[in-house]
């Protein structure tokens, strides 16, 4: 096997785990924000805030 197809192989699976990884986390921010706009306790300007971030989040999302 060539070096240049060696590092290549090895770039993509470093890039498949930068991919994994950025997943795992968009997902933990989606529930974390979900679980924000759930609460009852969250005065009115926080839970707009958290309105603010979540409609942004989900453009971002589907950008």
């Amino acid at each position: 096997m060539s070096e240049d197809l060696y590092l290549c192989q090895k770039e993509i699976r470093r890039l498949r785990w930068v991919v994994r990884c950025y997943e795992a986390q968009m997902r933990k921010m989606e529930d974390y924000l979900e679980q924000l706009e759930e609460r009852k306790t969250l005065g009115d300007e926080a839970m707009q805030t958290v309105h603010e971030i979540s409609d942004f989040w989900r453009q971002l999302q589907e950008d």
